[in-house]
């Protein structure tokens, strides 16, 4: 028994330092440039860095110093000097960093959007990083970066409920503008934004009553799919779920009406794979041990796949398979996750010295993908580390603004 315990844990340590040393390859440490310290968005692209994975790469510093993967001095030096180049380098926008940035320059990558929810991304790694490193100079640097953020300007006020926007784009020729410059859509379903509420909410920059109408004003679809009950976003899309509880603490907290983000996860990871084990026979690339839909590189390019229950009552899937799908799932559904990694790591070529490959596919030919891209492998490893140790976890926790704003939503401990 304790050799299975052994082999697992051993697994899982290697999915997180594999990622960790796929992420500083793709991150700048060239300390001359004005990008040092940002991450690729993925190694195809080398020039164009995602404000969302250098937040995944703050948070994996902490990781980092607890397992001894680099010394404490250069780590201290990283972790300053990329939130030196967050706050007197990449633009931003009421504190709201823009999407994509030159990895050398930290300028503007062409005419990319203005985004709240990579902004978030981003700076979960900064609090995380103020909270765990007992250093002055990084706590004074994280909050010029949290403080700067301007939550109330931010806030669509035409509809009957307040929402925040999406993201904001001067240009009406850039990305996500559709012709026109200003704010662009608005967060009124279930996505990836749920902590975005909290840390508002603990920013002191709005009221109480504002914050919570905030969280809750946008719309929870319940549906189920084989017995498996949950809130699902419009595409039913697995990451979606995954992303909050890399920084969040759901399995201890609920929220004021009794919800559980943690059991939601778990309960959509189950309707994913009881749909695998349903539909499985009818894709090559499919098996009883694999599951889980969600964003990833394809043979066709880059794909949202997605399940079933959705708003357009219908599936998304050409036969590829993501082993981020199930490693997002790891800490809640750790028996159904173990199975198929093992199961995958046995698959020529789709283990690697950076971890599992980003997605496969063997429906037509025997497809691999090159691309690694830089979210999708933070979340296995914030994941990974979730499941083991939880350094990240706790270290975002127990910051003053995540207190704050769970006491404001008026969350609670279980």
């Amino acid at each position: 028994m304790y050799e299975i315990w052994k082999r697992k844990k051993l697994l899982i340590e290697e999915v997180q330092h594999r990622a960790f040393r796929l992420l500083m390859k793709l991150t700048n440490d060239r300390e001359n440039e004005k990008g040092y310290g940002l991450t690729l968005d993925h190694n195809l692209k080398p020039d164009v860095a995602s404000i969302a994975s250098t937040g995944f790469v703050l948070s994996s510093y902490i990781i980092a110093d607890t397992y001894g993967y680099l010394p404490r001095k250069e780590i201290v030096k990283r972790v300053k000097k990329t939130l030196e180049t967050l706050w007197y380098n990449v633009p931003h926008f009421k504190g709201f960093f823009v999407h994509f940035v030159d990895i050398h320059t930290a300028s503007r990558y062409k005419k990319s959007e203005y985004s709240t929810v990579d902004t978030l991304l981003c700076i979960k790694g900064v609090i995380a990083v103020s909270s765990y490193f007992d250093d002055l100079e990084i706590k004074h640097l994280a909050d010029k970066i949290l403080n700067r953020i301007e939550w109330d300007f931010f806030i669509d006020h035409r509809s009957d409920k307040k929402r925040f926007y999406t993201a904001y784009n001067p240009d009406k020729d850039g990305d996500y503008a559709n012709g026109e410059a200003g704010f662009i859509y608005y967060w009124h379903m279930l996505a990836e934004q749920i902590v975005m509420y909290i840390i508002a909410a603990g920013s002191k920059r709005l009221s109480n009553e504002t914050a919570l109408e905030l969280y809750e004003g946008f719309e929870r679809n319940l549906g189920s799919y084989q017995g498996h009950k949950y809130y699902y976003s419009p595409g039913n899309t697995l990451f979606v779920y995954q992303y909050p509880l890399c920084w969040l603490d759901g399995k201890n907290w609920i929220n004021k009406d009794g919800f559980s983000w943690y059991q939601n996860l778990k309960n959509a990871t189950l309707g994913h794979r009881a749909w695998n084990l349903r539909n499985y026979k009818r894709f090559k690339t499919f098996s009883r041990e694999t599951f889980g839909l969600t964003a990833s590189s394809s043979p066709n390019g880059y794909s949202v796949f997605h399940c079933v229950p959705s708003i357009s009552n219908s599936y998304l899937t050409d036969g590829t398979i993501q082993p981020n799908a199930m490693i997002g799932s790891l800490i809640t559904n750790p028996k159904e996750v173990l199975k198929a990694l093992f199961y995958m790591k046995d698959i020529p070529k789709v283990w690697t010295k950076y971890g599992f490959v980003d997605a496969y596919n063997f429906e037509d030919r025997k497809w691999i993908s090159k691309q690694f891209i830089t979210i999708d492998n933070g979340l296995e490893m914030l994941m990974a580390n979730a499941y083991l140790s939880g350094e990240v976890v706790a270290s975002f926790m127990n910051h003053e603004i995540i207190k704050r704003g769970l006491e404001v939503l008026q969350w609670k401990k279980i």
